[in-house]
């Protein structure tokens, strides 16, 4: 069927038959992802076989509705990438149910952006190479630093010279009242966290790479779950690591933007390792990689660490973000800029065929009210919980450090990112994605344990 007799179906007040609708979505698929199109079937999986992210996503949803003249509201957009599992032929269906709806005005994605403004940055001190075991198991995991200009204690630790700010122990009002959020941020509720550490910026590519170097030891299957992408995959221009000579290094420019195209399982697995514990159990499940069973990792057993992630949790993030008491994002209640935080950056149908517009991970943007650089914008932090949306609605999220431990298939991601609208960069929005997937607009950062600090420092 040609895209004009398509098109001809288009202007009834019935809505073609499905499996038509299918054939020109999977179209419309090849043609803004230039994946072949006789590799897009109606049952191919958006994210796990066609590695749709978010930079996609918002080519295709646009093309689909100036295609169907129809429109995908905000909710269905979010359920796009939290649905399991979310397939050429879902898309269609979605297609179907709002026909007649009309294509909305879109004139903020293809509107030319400006340039962002320069940010002021504090002083970058993650750590690259390679961090042998002695390295990684002798002396205090932490050090001591001066106080934030905030006013929170701050320390560095030393596997991979990471500053951590400690969050004291505080009942916190997490999710919002707001009547024009999605159904999953509400209610608003309060909860009880213990203390912790929280990174005072994302993981860095210069410390995932020096990650990389420190557990490496030919094990390009189980890294193949971390991070990157397959040979064909079209995002490989925008990986920021080679591997040469067997070390891993940073892509000249990139050394301070963070660390992205990596996994939950990749970001798990980091944040294990820099806190000293067991990252074979990466995969936070109570499993590993066969081929890892036999390595010893330290002084580390056989048994999986307690807790199976340092990732924050969703409430960790929401309250390191903007604080015990809710706001719309980490500075208050006004909109987020550019000079604020980096959002909305991407023009529709724009191509990056050098390098993504990331900011560097110590540039004083999206700061929360603790001095945490990236709390809004730039990119998406995967978080330790799996994604429930009615999360927020159970007795379970009042509890005390509140955890969604519930399998669903998509972990949690906070923050929102250089590509997407403003509003996803609000503290209350909640998204999430296989734990497989990598993006070009997701990292992560880590937490560590608070209540035994003083176990874990020197010089106090």
């Amino acid at each position: 069927m040609s895209h004009d007799e398509t098109a001809m179906n288009h202007s009834g007040s019935e809505p073609p038959p499905l499996w038509e609708i299918e054939f020109r979505v999977a179209d419309l698929t090849s043609e803004q992802t230039a994946i072949p199109r006789e590799r897009i079937k109606p049952d191919s999986r958006l994210f796990e076989d066609l590695n749709i992210d978010s930079l996609d996503m918002v080519a295709l949803i646009l093309a689909v509705e100036e295609e169907f003249d129809v429109a995908i509201p905000d909710d269905i957009g979010q359920q796009m990438f939290v649905r399991q599992p979310v397939t050429i032929g879902v898309l269609a269906e979605i297609v179907r149910h709002q026909w007649g709806t009309g294509a909305p005005e879109r004139k903020g994605w293809f509107a030319t952006k400006a340039a962002p403004p320069v940010a002021a940055a504090t002083p970058f001190t993650q750590l690259g190479g390679t961090a042998s075991e002695r390295d990684w198991l002798e002396g205090s995991l932490y050090e001591p630093m001066a106080a934030t200009p905030e006013g929170c204690k701050q320390f560095r630790r030393r596997t991979d010279g990471m500053r951590c700010v400690l969050l004291p122990a505080a009942e916190v009002e997490l999710g919002t009242h707001a009547t024009d959020a999605l159904p999953d941020q509400r209610p608003a509720h309060r909860a009880t966290l213990t203390s912790f550490l929280v990174d005072a910026e994302p993981v860095s590519v210069r410390a995932f790479a020096r990650f990389l170097n420190s557990v490496d030891q030919g094990q390009a299957k189980v890294i193949s779950e971390w991070c990157g992408v397959e040979n064909d995959d079209r995002r490989g221009q925008h990986f920021q690591l080679k591997h040469h000579r067997n070390q891993w290094h940073p892509l000249i420019g990139v050394e301070q933007q963070p660390m992205i195209l990596v996994s939950w399982f990749g970001a798990n697995a980091y944040a294990l390792w820099a806190n000293r514990r067991d990252w074979r159990w990466f995969r936070g499940d109570g499993t590993m990689p066969e081929s890892l069973h036999n390595r010893l990792v330290g002084a580390a057993g056989r048994s999986a660490p307690s807790p199976a992630s340092f990732l924050p949790t969703e409430a960790q993030w929401e309250y390191a973000a903007r604080g015990a008491n809710a706001k719309s994002f980490p500075w208050g209640d006004a909109p987020a800029t550019v000079d604020r935080a980096r959002v909305a950056l991407h023009t529709a149908r724009a191509t990056y065929p050098n390098t993504l517009p990331l900011a560097g991970v110590t540039d004083k943007l999206g700061m929360s009210p603790f001095g945490l650089h990236h709390m809004a914008g730039n990119v998406w932090n995967w978080c330790a919980d799996w994604y429930g949306p009615d999360f927020y609605q159970r007795t379970e999220a009042c509890r005390p450090n509140p955890q969604n431990l519930q399998p669903s298939g998509v972990r949690c991601e906070r923050g929102g990112s250089w590509i997407g609208p403003a509003d996803l960069a609000r503290s209350s929005y909640r998204r999430g994605r296989p734990p497989s997937a990598r993006g070009r607009c997701l990292g992560f950062r880590c937490v560590g344990l608070g209540e035994r600090l003083s176990e874990l420092i020197t010089g106090l």
